[in-house]
């Protein structure tokens, strides 16, 4: 098998036709949109556009692709409703740093927060299964690098506040 071939199966095998065929559906929904300019906002044809795509491919490849959304909105839902509930609680007990709300005081910490939870819920929800990726870490290694993730994180915020003292 000579390089190009070995290039086209490669793409092929990772799903290559199924995201031609969404970016195909998006740009021709949205240009037919914009052509016919119905709706007036751009942002909303692009929604439009959006939504559209991916229902042409979960009609296209739907067991596993179907399967993955299920899990990943599930996963979403109860992180959102966790957060929620977190939120609330700051909210009752007035938590504070200075005058201003301890999300506005440190956006950065709780943004990356959110990004390690959306990526784990990703992760969690089958999301490299359906990219291609084989992780073949089992559940006790992974769960001992988070804990140790968690652990240089505790120390690195110890360390930073004893040198501001």
């Amino acid at each position: 098998m000579n390089g190009l071939e070995a290039f086209i199966v490669s793409l092929r095998e990772s799903g290559f036709p199924l995201v031609l065929l969404w970016v195909l559906t998006l740009s021709i929904v949205y240009g037919v949109l914009s052509h016919v300019g119905i709706p007036r906002q751009a942002s909303v044809r692009g929604a439009i556009s959006l939504v559209t795509a991916f229902f042409v491919l979960l009609s296209v490849a739907a067991t596993p692709v179907t399967a993955f959304l299920m899990n990943i909105v599930t996963g979403f839902v109860m992180v959102a409703f966790g957060l929620l509930i977190v939120m609330i609680f700051l909210e009752m007990t007035g938590t504070k740093v200075g005058d201003k709300h301890i999300f506005s005081q440190h956006p950065r910490f709780f943004g990356a927060i959110i990004l390690m939870i959306a990526a784990g819920i990703f992760i969690g929800a089958g999301g490299l299964k359906v990219l291609g990726w084989r992780l073949t870490i089992g559940e006790t290694v992974l769960s001992l690098i988070l804990f140790l993730v968690v652990m240089i994180i505790a120390a690195w915020i110890l360390m930073t506040e004893e040198k501001k003292e």
